[in-house]
């Protein structure tokens, strides 16, 4: 049997009881048992109920820097004995354009390489990294018509993610995620945001969710599906962790806790001077980033002043000037070497995160 045969085999029987979450209202059965177990089963059954939430924002290409602080995080979970999936240490995972391409390759059956560990196929996290850098350029072409195309349709043809979403994913269904995922989107028709969850839109297609909040408006057309015109999850949320925490506390109405690790792709805080603001011209290229950039600071606040909420972002601002769609080599190596430089500086924070992760599944 191939390891992605055993992928599947396994992943069948788990991914329905790991896709729902734990019943926490068996208060009857724990009564009757409560008699019959040890002090520290007792206090371990009236912890308060504590839940894990995985965010990626997007950013094109620079979901290279998520990806590397995920390694990090996952290398610390090894250290401190943890032998699981990545993705099976957290109760919800959410992303947005990259970010949900991310998001849906930890949960989702892929065509990535894997390896066994503990009777359980892992994904090997530096082949989704090797994707990024390799598919780069198939996603984001680079020739004399790209320069054309600009002015008559957007700037890239879909082919190019298509082709890789269809290899990545395949014929795979949301409904096969092993945890709670949660896709964000946008549709123009309606205009509202378009939540696409693994736990209730089980029979769509991955590739189709990895197309929809990716489309990003300018660079991709939007995805048609169902009377929807979908763009890129990006234009409500490109830090989708408000949206994940509301939906989190419907699947998990008991937690006391919601512990929320938010890893950015190096956006920066855009700023204007009093000169910026004079005239049509001087607009052009300061509205997008001015959005952008009130929509994150907007997250941040809502989210460090929730009671229930441990709100941990990693964002730090990646000062290299470099675009969502850059794929030279060069650039791709800085963002790594960005990466690890950011991951050495929140050391401290993807170590506590680790212990807690790991606590928390030995717990269950």
């Amino acid at each position: 049997m191939s390891i992605r045969d055993l992928f599947n085999t396994i992943r069948t029987k788990l991914h329905i009881k790991r896709n729902t979450p734990k019943d926490t209202t068996t208060q009857d059965f724990k009564a009757d048992v409560t008699e019959s177990i040890s002090p520290q089963e007792q206090q371990a059954l009236q912890k308060p109920e504590e839940r894990f939430i995985l965010c990626i924002d997007g950013g094109g290409m620079r979901g290279v820097i998520p990806m590397v602080l995920l390694q990090k995080l996952e290398d610390e979970i090894r250290c401190c004995g943890g032998e699981d999936s990545l993705d099976s240490y957290f109760d919800y995972i959410a992303g947005t354009s990259t970010g949900g391409l991310i998001s849906l390759a930890l949960t989702c059956p892929t065509e990535f390489g894997y390896k066994i560990c503990k009777n359980a196929p892992q994904i090997l996290l530096d082949d989704i990294l090797d994707q990024y850098m390799s598919m780069g350029k198939t996603i984001f072409p680079t020739s004399t018509f790209t320069g054309l195309r600009k002015i008559a349709s957007t700037k890239y043809p879909e082919s190019g993610i298509e082709s890789m979403l269809d290899e990545w994913f395949e014929d795979s269904k949301l409904g096969e995620a092993t945890v709670p995922t949660l896709i964000m989107s946008y549709d123009l028709f309606s205009g509202a945001p378009v939540m696409i969850k693994s736990y209730e839109d089980r029979s769509f297609l991955v590739r189709d969710a990895g197309r929809a909040t990716s489309a990003a408006p300018t660079y991709f057309p939007p995805l048609i599906r169902n009377g929807e015109i979908l763009v890129d999850g990006g234009v409500v949320a490109n830090n989708p962790s408000i949206y994940a925490y509301i939906e989190a506390k419907k699947l998990y109405p008991n937690c006391s806790k919601f512990h929320i690790l938010s890893l950015s792709t190096g956006g920066k805080i855009h700023t204007m001077s009093l000169e910026d603001t004079y005239g049509l011209l001087s607009w052009v290229d300061q509205v997008n980033p001015m959005f952008s950039t009130a929509q994150k600071r907007t997250t941040d606040y809502v989210l460090q002043n929730m009671q229930d909420v441990d709100y941990i972002r990693i964002d730090d601002p990646l000062e290299l000037g470099i675009k969502m769609d850059d794929t030279n080599p060069d650039s791709v190596k800085s963002m790594v070497e960005f990466a690890n430089t950011v991951a050495d500086k929140h050391a401290d924070e993807i170590l506590k995160v680790a212990s807690m992760l790991l606590n928390n599944k030995n717990q269950r």
